[in-house]
C-alpha cells in the first residue's frame, strides 16, 4: 500500500490558506499564518483557543486535527477530527482520507515489525505500538484489534492479548479472536491444573496406595504396594499351631488389616473413615473458572458461528476440564454424529458410558476410535468377526493403548456385572458371562503388557482361571509374583 497521506495534508492545509482571511477571528487569524510558516505548536494554541471560544467552528477543529498529526499526537487528530464530522460533513473527504492513510502506515510498520520478530523478539514491541498507533487512528479496525492482540500473545503477555481478543469478540463479532481468547484460558487451566496435581503429588500418592489396598489381595501385595516400614505385623498372644492370623497396622492411613494366611480378610479404619489426606485445592479451584471463562468465550463464539468444528471441540474440552460432565456428555453425543470421523470425541463418549454401565454402547464408541485411529493396523482380534483374526499391527500410542485398556475393563465389567446378576438370581450354574470374559481376553493381554502392574496381571489370571485356562493363569499369577520379588 502507498501511503500519501503527507501529500493529502498538504493540498488540504493548502487550499485553506489560500482562501484569506475574511471575516475571521484574531485566533483564526494567527492561526493561519502560523501554520504558513509551519509553526505547528504555536498554531495548535491559536486553534484550541478558537475552538474554545467557537466549539461549533468545524473548521477550525479540522484544522486542528491536522495539526495534531503533525505533532504526532494521534489522539488528539482523532478527537478534533471526530468532532469536526459532529457539526458538519464538509471536509469528511479529506479526514477519511488522512484516516485511512495514517492508520495504512501504522498498520504497514506494525506488520513489517511482526515479520522481523520471526528471528529477534525485540520488534514485538515496536509492533504492539505500531498497532497501537493504528488502533487510535480507526479504533473500529476488528483487523489492527485482532493483530494487536496476536502481538501481545506472542509476546506472552496474556493479561493485554486477552483484554484485545475480548474486544474484538464482543464488539467485531470475531469467531478467530474467541478461538484465540478461549485457548489462553484453557492454557491458564491446563497449567494451574499441573499446578494442583504437583502441589498434592504426595496427596495424591497416599490415595493411589490407600485405593489398591482391597481384602482378598495378597498380603505381599501390601508390603509391595506400601514398603516394610509402613506395616507394623503383631501376631496373637498365645497362637495356636498352625495359625496364621496377624494384625497388620498402617498408622499412617489411620488402616487396620486382619491377615491370614498371606491374604486381607479384612479392612478396618479408625472410626470407619477411610484415609483421606490434606489436599490444598486452591490451584484446581483456579484452574475451574478459567475453564468456566473458556466456556463463556465458547458459547458467544457458537452463536457466531454455529457449526465450527474448532469451537466445538474446544468447548468439549472445557467441559471436561470444568467437570461439567452433564454438558460434556450432550455434546459429545452432537459430535460423533457431526464429525463421525473423530476418535477422541469417540473415546471420550466410552469413558462415560463405561462409567454409566452401559457396556455395549461403551464397547461400541471405543470400537469406532479403535478403528479410525490410523496407527491401528487391527494387532487386536475383533470376536464379533472372525475376519480379523490373525490381522497383525502396531499399538504404540498413548491414545491406542488407553483405547485397548478401556475395551478389555468394559468387557471385564460387563461378565463381572453378569456373574454377579446371576449369582444374585440363584443361577449359579448359569456360565454365560465368560462370555465377555472372552471378549476381553485379547484386549487385556495387549493391555497387561505395562511393566510392573501387578494388578493387571493379577486380573489376567483370574480371567483365565474362569476360563478353565489353567496354565496360562498359573503364568500370569507367576509374572505377578516375580515383579513382587523386583525379578521382572
Amino acid at each position: 500500500m502507498k501511503l500519501l497521506y503527507w501529500g493529502i495534508l498538504g493540498v488540504a492545509i493548502a487550499a485553506i490558506l489560500t482562501t484569506g482571511f475574511q471575516c475571521a477571528s484574531s485566533e483564526m487569524t494567527s492561526a493561519k499564518l502560523y501554520l504558513q510558516r509551519k509553526d505547528y505548536p504555536n498554531a495548535q494554541i491559536q486553534l484550541e483557543k478558537e475552538v474554545a471560544k467557537n466549539p461549533k467552528d468545524e473548521e477550525a477543529y479540522y484544522l486542528l486535527g491536522s495539526v495534531r498529526l503533525e505533532l504526532k499526537n494521534y489522539t488528539g487528530m482523532k478527537e478534533a477530527f471526530d468532532k469536526a464530522l459532529a457539526i458538519a460533513p464538509t471536509h469528511q473527504k479529506d479526514i477519511q482520507s488522512i484516516t485511512l492513510s495514517t492508520w495504512g502506515k501504522f498498520f504497514n510498520l506494525a506488520v513489517d515489525a511482526i515479520n522481523k520478530a520471526a528471528d529477534s523478539s525485540a520488534y514485538l514491541d515496536e509492533a504492539i505500538d505500531d498497532f497501537s498507533s493504528a488502533l487510535i487512528v480507526l479504533p473500529e479496525s476488528l483487523l489492527t484489534r485482532r493483530n494487536l492482540g496476536l502481538a501481545y500473545f506472542r509476546k506472552g503477555d496474556m493479561i493485554n492479548a486477552s483484554a484485545q481478543f475480548t474486544i474484538a469478540l464482543d464488539q467485531g463479532k470475531d469467531v478467530l479472536a474467541a478461538k484465540l481468547l478461549a485457548r489462553i484460558y484453557l492454557d491458564s487451566a491446563n497449567v494451574l491444573r499441573m499446578k494442583f496435581a504437583e502441589a498434592n503429588r504426595e496427596g495424591f500418592d497416599e490415595v493411589k496406595n490407600v485405593s489398591n489396598i482391597q481384602e482378598q489381595m495378597k498380603s505381599a501385595d501390601v508390603h509391595f504396594f506400601l514398603g516394610d516400614t509402613m506395616i507394623a505385623v503383631s501376631k496373637p498372644p498365645k497362637p495356636k499351631k498352625g495359625d496364621t492370623k496377624e494384625t497388620w497396622r498402617i498408622e499412617r492411613y489411620h488402616l487396620t488389616l486382619s491377615v491370614d494366611g498371606g491374604v486381607v480378610v479384612k479392612m478396618k479404619y479408625d472410626g470407619d473413615k477411610p484415609y483421606t489426606p490434606k489436599i490444598d485445592s486452591t490451584f484446581y479451584f483456579q484452574a475451574v473458572a478459567e475453564f468456566d471463562k473458556a466456556i463463556e468465550v465458547l458459547k458467544k463464539a457458537q452463536v457466531i458461528s454455529l457449526e465450527d468444528p474448532d469451537v466445538s471441540e474446544s468447548l468439549m474440552n472445557a467441559y471436561i476440564g470444568a467437570a461439567r460432565n452433564n454438558e460434556a456428555r450432550v455434546l459429545l453425543k452432537e459430535r460423533v454424529i457431526k464429525y463421525p470421523d473423530s476418535k477422541y470425541d469417540h473415546y471420550n463418549l466410552g469413558v462415560f458410558l463405561l462409567k454409566d454401565s452401559s457396556y455395549s454402547e461403551a464397547i461400541a464408541e471405543f470400537r469406532t476410535a479403535f478403528i479410525i485411529d490410523s496407527t491401528f493396523l487391527a494387532s487386536i482380534p475383533d470376536t464379533s468377526r472372525s475376519g480379523d483374526l490373525g490381522r497383525t499391527s502396531k499399538v504404540d500410542t498413548i491414545f491406542s493403548s488407553s483405547v485397548v485398556f478401556n475395551i478389555a475393563a468394559t468387557y471385564v465389567n460387563w461378565g463381572v456385572m453378569q456373574q454377579l446378576a446371576l449369582k444374585a438370581a440363584g443361577k449359579e450354574d448359569d456360565v454365560s458371562y465368560k462370555e465377555k470374559f472372552k471378549m476381553a481376553l485379547p484386549y487385556l493381554e495387549k493391555a497387561v503388557v505395562k511393566k510392573g502392574d501387578i494388578q493387571m496381571w493379577e486380573l489376567l489370571g483370574q480371567v483365565y482361571a474362569n476360563l478353565n485356562m489353567k496354565e496360562k493363569a498359573l503364568e500370569a499369577y507367576d509374572k505377578a509374583d516375580a515383579i513382587r520379588k523386583g525379578k521382572n
